[in-house]
């Protein structure tokens, strides 16, 4: 379907009473924002359809409004999909018990064993993953293979209640949702390797090659940006060969000065650094309303009370005093040049295909699973989710961060920065919006 389509077809998606977005509105934009156009949206409550209660709240951003609007359905929808699962089709039955094809428990990168002992003090619900744990599971497809394989619906599904106890903490990493399947699928697969790039990054305290700013660049962020704005762009591309970056950028508006981050994961390093800017770009409006939402938070120094990420959003506009934290990555001299319109030449189909053999490769499962509920297809759209256990997933819940992967100790290693420890990871926060 082509962007028009979708994007007729998208707009019968919005109705005060029938839509699954009740409404949507155009952010304001002031004179020091980014020249890019931003939507929030509210989606229906999915409670009174049988579903789990989705938060509803999404937006998206474009260089004009189409494409913003037509982003922010699209991110109603891959949030607005994971509400709903049909408990028929799973299976209540712990590991030892389940008789279906499934992956070793090692392999999946969950929690540490301190944060297990924290989870008990504090009486939550969050036990480790073992084979006598009961559990809600679901049949997948592993991309890798083709073989049918079962996993916990608390990996799928957003949010999950089904369970006396949860294993995992929810979140959006791998959803996706286009009215191109393959798209919907390289979108989740990006997600997913972007993720789990940015938080070693961030809790090894990496600072990776320094993207030099050339005048390409330069005029590329003045076209969208204040010239007051300050950049700083990194390659986080590591193993896993897929190009990734993680951006800084302080700037200032009427609200005071801020900080934030983007990351993104693309086929180019160009296209990768563009999508950082656009999240960038993104997240400076919505400041404006979580600072209203949260204008009475005091962020204290105990950093488990940052439960969503709207608390990390708003923590270092609030924290000044926390900013040196991100000195070791502003003070890096720009020492790597990219080529920003470098054109990726292989096809959706083809580029899937690439992901697919370097995961393999790495004896990674790649787990798929189409979540597109009626309504979304009628609208020409497919909602799906990519779990790739062994990956690093983004948590919103300081918690809940997962420091119990292997691939979060391994991987610095493996590219010259050092191991850390449980107890040498960062501690403090990520910024991520």
């Amino acid at each position: 379907m082509n962007n028009r389509n979708f994007f007729i077809k998208g707009l019968s998606g919005i109705s005060n009473e029938v839509g699954i977005l009740l409404h949507t509105i155009k952010l304001p934009r002031m004179s020091s924002d980014p020249r890019i156009v931003n939507y929030g949206v509210w989606q229906c409550n999915t409670k009174e359809l049988g579903g789990e209660e989705s938060e509803g709240r999404s937006g998206s951003c474009g260089t004009n409004w189409k494409y913003a609007l037509a982003g922010t359905i699209g991110e109603t929808l891959e949030r607005y999909a994971p509400a709903f699962c049909n408990p028929a089709e799973g299976i209540k039955s712990n590991y030892k018990n389940l008789n279906k094809n499934t992956i070793s428990l090692s392999e999946y990168a969950l929690f540490h064993d301190k944060q297990y002992e924290y989870f008990k003090s504090k009486k939550y619900s969050m036990v480790k993953f073992t084979e006598d744990v009961e559990l809600t599971w679901f049949e997948c497809k592993d991309l890798t293979n083709g073989k049918e394989t079962w996993i916990p619906g608390q990996f799928i599904y957003m949010p999950y209640s089904k369970d006396n106890y949860y294993v995992t903490a929810s979140n959006s990493t791998g959803l996706a949702s286009h009215s191109n399947f393959y798209k919907a699928i390289l979108t989740a697969l990006y997600e997913c390797i972007e993720r789990d790039s940015f938080v070693i990054t961030w809790m090894n305290n990496i600072v990776p090659r320094k993207i030099v700013i050339t005048d390409e660049i330069k005029l590329y962020l003045e076209d969208l940006f204040p010239k007051h704005y300050e950049w700083h762009l990194f390659d986080m591309t590591y193993d896993l060969q897929v190009p990734s970056v993680f951006g800084i950028c302080f700037g200032e508006t009427e609200y005071g000065k801020f900080i934030t981050v983007g990351s993104a994961t693309r086929g180019t390093i160009g296209d990768a650094t563009r999508k950082v800017v656009q999240e960038i770009g993104q997240a400076i409006p919505y400041f404006r309303w979580i600072l209203g939402e949260k204008k009475e938070w005091i962020p204290s120094d105990d950093f488990n009370e940052i439960l969503t990420f709207g608390d990390h959003s708003v923590f270092y506009l609030k924290r000044t005093d926390l900013w040196p934290v991100f000195d070791k990555w502003i003070n890096e001299p720009e020492n790597h040049v990219i080529d920003f319109n470098a054109q990726n030449k292989k096809n959706e189909i083809e580029e899937i295909r690439y992901i697919l053999n370097i995961l393999k490769s790495k004896g990674y499962n790649v787990l798929f699973k189409d979540i597109t509920t009626p309504d979304i297809r009628q609208l020409c759209s497919f909602s799906i989710k990519i779990i790739i256990p062994q990956l690093i997933q983004l948590s919103g819940g300081y918690p809940f961060y997962f420091s119990g992967g292997k691939r979060l100790y391994e991987v610095p290693e493996l590219l010259g920065y050092g191991r850390n420890s449980y107890a040498t990871l960062n501690k403090y926060p990520h910024p991520f919006p």
